[in-house]
């Protein structure tokens, strides 16, 4: 049977096609030739994942990704499809969790065995897991440093505020003021500081002070003797005084001192000649009168003196006395 040229042909494009339509599906990952297992698992989202990323476990690849699936329930989350070997035994309860095969951010998922007893079959799903990106993990890490960068910059602004409220001009003042009282304060310690090194030196007023107690120690050494004498003689004294009934001098005194009160109070109350005297006007004015008439007494007796007086002349003379007598 001759088969013509044309139908030759359309078994060469069919050929090829289905050729280049099993290449294309095998770079993929999709073998025709090899049995799988298809098992699904839902994220709320995928990081970037798409059809024909591989699956793996433990770095070995034992699927792809089928495709992923939009859930119609409108909660967005998404359903992925996964193609694994079927000579691969997983436990039930794994983990299908998606993280970056490399720096560049391409995508995978990893199969994380479980422990439970039974194998996963055809259509079952998996729990779903997402590995933080490294951007996540650098969020991570410097979250806390933001916080106090935060934090320090919130504390800075507040202090600033606080530097600008305190240095206003009175404060500046009242600083310049304070740093002026601070430089005298220091003038005066270190006037001080001068005089005591004045007072400390060897020719200072300290070592004169103590060449004069020194000078006195030495006089109380050589007056010892003198001293001891001057004791002696305050103790006789104190002997003598206990011995001389001290006391009953004392009490003697006492009652002479109250007699004495006594008397005065008495005079005080015009009581006797003498508190008359002190006390009574009219007899000091009489006292005062009699005296006023004897000093004029005596001014007219020194001027006129025959006239209280009278004088006895005795002539002597041939054995004969006469006697004239003058006078008022």
């Amino acid at each position: 049977m001759k088969v013509s040229k044309e139908v030759r042909i359309g078994f060469i494009v069919i050929a090829g096609v289905l050729l280049a339509y099993w290449g294309i599906n095998f770079l993929k990952g999709r073998d025709f030739f090899t049995s799988r297992t298809l098992v699904f698992a839902v994220y709320h989202r995928v990081d970037g994942l798409a059809p024909s990323n591989a699956v793996y476990v433990n770095g070995m690849k034992v699927g792809m990704v089928r495709k992923l699936t939009l859930l119609p329930d409108f909660s967005g989350r998404i359903l992925v499809s996964l193609q694994i070997n079927n000579d691969l035994k997983i436990p039930r309860n794994s983990e299908a969790e998606i993280y970056g095969t490399d720096l560049l951010g391409s995508k995978g998922v990893r199969i994380i065995f479980g422990d439970s007893k039974e194998d996963l079959q055809d259509g079952d799903t998996l729990i779903a897991d997402i590995q933080k990106s490294l951007t996540e993990e650098v969020n991570a890490q410097v979250a806390p440093f933001k916080q106090k960068a935060e934090s320090l910059l919130s504390s800075m602004d507040s202090v600033l505020l606080i530097v600008q409220a305190v240095f206003n001009e009175t404060t500046k003042q009242n600083l310049k003021n304070s740093f002026q009282s601070i430089s005298n304060s220091l003038s005066s310690i270190e006037h001080i500081a001068s005089n005591l090194d004045t007072v400390l030196s060897p020719k200072g007023r300290l070592q004169n002070i103590l060449a004069n107690v020194e000078s006195i120690s030495l006089n109380l050494k050589n007056n010892n003797d003198k001293i001891e004498g001057i004791l002696s003689n305050f103790h006789a004294l104190s002997d003598t005084l206990v011995k001389s009934n001290f006391a009953g001098t004392v009490e003697n005194a006492r009652k002479t001192l109250e007699e004495t009160a006594g008397i005065f109070a008495k005079v005080n109350k015009g009581e006797g000649s003498l508190g008359m005297l002190v006390n009574d006007d009219s007899l000091y004015s009489q006292l005062n009168s009699s005296a006023r008439d004897l000093d004029l007494l005596l001014q007219d007796i020194q001027l006129n003196p025959k006239k209280y007086l009278s004088f006895s002349v005795i002539s002597i003379g041939s054995g004969k006395k006469s006697k004239k007598t003058t006078g008022n």
